[in-house]
């Protein structure tokens, strides 16, 4: 048996000994989804075993979440699985790349795979676009939608937005000004390109900047406000004109701004 894991051979494997994928990027299961693979491996099994790596005397989970729990809930004991020798990277890489060729990651889920490749193994936004498959422009697009409101991001996941309303509302100037012309959007119900004329008749009266910032300036500043956003669990906004600048932290309830408070006075 273990000649046959070695040379990567499937083996039926206890479903006790399968850890869930610490990498997983996709957090919504649809539970009708759920169901319907369930009632069918209860009739005919797991046809394709899942992908798994040794860790700590038993298995971690690599592909096949959505199988793993129907098997479980339709009571099997055992499922076929392949075993691979991956790294974390590779792992995250595996785990991102099945679930964009399935459709089955939305916007967010997306955006925060990528920014977990760059922010816990060194990647730039060229190295995901080419790990991917996609333009770097397209790379970037997603991950500025981390900087979103929560509110936004809520709506944006329960489809009352399109991802086009949510690339034309990061154009406002402010977290503020996102959340109004959001309000706006929902209220009268406008279409993108409705949205992205609200946004620029937003900006008509500001002043315009000193100068542009450059494609690499740009992306430094995504990229950093993405990091900062993740770590301190709240939106950030990096505003930069020429050496001067500013750095906005949004956030929406009494218990947020304490939280943000205390985790700021304790930076050592």
């Amino acid at each position: 048996m273990d000649a046959q894991k070695d040379r990567g051979d499937f083996f039926m494997c206890s479903v006790d000994t399968i850890a869930p994928n610490r990498y997983q990027p996709r957090t919504d299961f649809n539970e009708e989804e759920l169901e319907r693979l369930k009632e069918s491996i209860a009739e005919q099994g797991v046809l394709q075993p899942l992908l798994v790596r040794h860790m700590d005397g038993a298995y971690e989970l690599i592909a096949g979440e959505r199988r793993l729990r129907a098997a479980k809930s339709a009571n099997l004991s055992h499922v076929p699985v392949v075993v691979k020798h991956l790294t974390d990277e590779q792992v995250l890489e595996v785990s991102i790349i099945e679930n964009i060729q399935r459709a089955n990651l939305n916007v967010l889920e997306e955006a925060e795979a990528y920014f977990r490749l760059m922010d816990e193994f060194g990647y730039t936004q060229e190295k995901v676009a080419q790990k991917i498959g996609k333009n770097r422009s397209t790379i970037a697009n997603l991950l500025r939608l981390r900087g979103l409101p929560e509110k936004i991001k809520q709506s944006l996941l329960n489809e009352d937005i399109s991802t086009g309303h949510a690339r034309a509302l990061l154009g406002a100037e402010s977290l503020e000004t996102q959340l109004a012309l959001f309000e706006q959007v929902i209220a009268h119900k406008l279409s993108v390109r409705k949205t992205e004329l609200l946004v620029n008749q937003s900006k008509q009266e500001k002043p315009a900047p000193v100068r542009n910032l450059s494609a690499t300036e740009q992306a430094f500043l995504e990229t950093t406000c993405s990091q900062i956003s993740s770590r301190i669990q709240s939106p950030v906004n990096i505003r930069k004109t020429g050496e001067k600048g500013r750095i906005e932290i949004n956030f929406t309830s009494q218990s947020e701004f304490s939280r943000l408070v205390d985790l700021l006075i304790n930076l050592s």
